[in-house]
């Protein structure tokens, strides 16, 4: 496991079903239901990068959705662990090796969703149907 500095930006998928309009600007946001998971799956963007990859990496085998980044010190100021959980390939499970992905691991308030979602900013926003 690799350290995770809190500089470094974390790339969140965001289901198509989770962009919502906000009702005071009118622009699409993530909806805070894309980060209540207590074990939050995120890719290190910063460990992509130093491999020569980019955004769209993470998106890979997920067309429709959008990407969002953090920073791990905003995840952090939550009582939020941010853990580095590089994923190995398992072809029985249809699994595909993922050494940039982690976990913020910690309980998911209202609060904490929304301040986590407040954090965040479009990488990539895939335009609506």
């Amino acid at each position: 496991m690799r350290v995770i500095e809190d500089a470094m930006e974390l790339y969140r998928r965001v289901h198509p079903g989770q962009v919502v309009p906000d009702k005071n600007t009118g622009q699409l946001r993530p909806s805070s239901a894309a980060f209540k998971d207590p074990s939050m799956s995120v890719d290190v963007a910063d460990f992509l990068r130093g491999d020569g990859l980019d955004h769209r990496w993470s998106l890979r085998g997920y067309a429709g959705w959008s990407l969002v980044r953090l920073t791990a010190a905003h995840a952090r100021s939550k009582q939020q662990n941010v853990v580095h959980t590089p994923i190995s390939a398992d072809p029985a499970a249809g699994t595909i090796a993922n050494p940039y992905h982690a976990e913020v691991v910690g309980k998911k308030t209202p609060g904490t969703a929304n301040h986590l979602r407040d954090g965040s900013d479009w990488v990539h926003l895939e335009p609506k149907a």
